[in-house]
């Protein structure tokens, strides 16, 4: 299969693309984060997925295909069969066969790790192997979930002891989702209506969160779950004793508390960390491998020292142009981090 990155996964001669963020005629979406989705005039995905976009982008421009888990789609002889991802609910990798027997997995955005929130992820066997790369350098290695909601309680209760509002940021699909989950009914939560509104479709799916209520003009005793850009909202100022902390993967790195500009950095994240992304490789056992965001030339390089036919999908269409060169693994301890995801 020949794969190219515009604005999107394509693979020659498929009827459909991949994640396209311009509109497409057909696109299959691995999950609702607002940059792997636009308005399609055909969009195959989860049920929950489209529910998802639904609630955040409106009633849909076109067809809207909601495909289960593990119930296969054809259409022009290719197949596509969506299976968890891990990431968020709804989210899938993307399985797809050529007429000609060839197969593709992409994995969207995943962690193989158990979430609290979303279905865990069940990769299938592919020849070609498109995977995400964001924590693809070896110091992302995340802390076990109990150490994660450790300490997220002991701060929370410490900005409460202090008389001051705990503000915890997270995405409001996923990652507040899974914020709350951590926090277990220990604390009166409050979350912003943005995260209300999907809490609302997570419950109808099948992952009803602890206790929580709409955030309100007091917030005395509260813990407030909001998105990361509610955090300099004119109501958020508005709160006269407060304390701010973000929830992401890159906590891991030293200068993200300045980044942010908040108390306290998190490392939770519905990505995979470094292990997780080579446990992936295994699990899939690939012919070729093809990496796509945040870390992808130096994991792809990584994995070449490996032994493995890997190679930025970024780096052009036909990558294969370049395997009589020798490529060596960079130091990766000079590069910088790429900026954060956007959803």
């Amino acid at each position: 299969m020949t794969v190219s990155h515009h604005h999107g996964i394509h693979i020659a001669g498929a009827p459909f693309a991949l994640d396209a963020t311009r509109s497409a005629d057909c696109c299959v979406v691995s999950h609702a984060h607002s940059d792997h989705v636009a308005r399609h005039r055909c969009m195959v995905t989860t049920p929950a997925t489209a529910a998802l976009i639904r609630q955040r982008m409106g009633p849909p421009r076109g067809e809207v295909i909601a495909l289960p888990y593990g119930q296969p789609w054809e259409r022009h002889g290719w197949r596509v069969t969506l299976t968890p991802a891990g990431h968020v609910l709804g989210s899938a990798m993307i399985h797809v066969t050529s007429p000609d027997g060839h197969t593709l997995l992409y994995t969207g955005d995943f962690k193989l790790r158990p979430g609290l929130s979303c279905e865990p992820a069940r990769p299938l066997p592919a020849s070609t192997l498109i995977m995400e790369s964001t924590f693809g350098l070896p110091r992302y290695v995340f802390p076990d979930e109990s150490d994660i909601r450790s300490q997220i309680h002991t701060w929370c209760r410490t900005v409460l002891d202090r008389g001051a509002v705990p503000v915890l940021m997270g995405y409001s699909i996923g990652k507040a989702q899974e914020i709350q989950a951590l926090l277990d009914g220990a604390f009166r939560v409050a979350v912003h209506p943005a995260i209300a509104e999907m809490n609302y479709r997570y419950a109808d799916f099948g992952y009803p969160l602890p206790p929580w209520e709409k955030a309100g003009p007091d917030l005395t005793g509260c813990v407030l779950v909001i998105p990361p850009q509610a955090g300099k909202a004119p109501a958020i100022a508005a709160i006269p004793h407060k304390s701010l902390a973000m929830v992401s993967g890159w906590g891991l790195d030293p200068s993200a508390r300045f980044r942010y500009g908040v108390e306290a950095v998190f490392p939770l994240s519905d990505h995979a960390d470094f292990p997780g992304l080579l446990r992936l490789v295994e699990e899939v056992q690939p012919q070729r491998i093809l990496t796509t965001h945040g870390w992808h030339t130096a994991f792809a390089a990584t994995l070449r020292t490996r032994g493995h036919d890997a190679w930025s999908l970024h780096g052009g269409d036909q990558l294969e142009l370049f395997r009589e060169h020798h490529f060596s693994a960079p130091d990766t301890d000079s590069l910088r981090p790429p900026p954060p995801p956007a959803n």
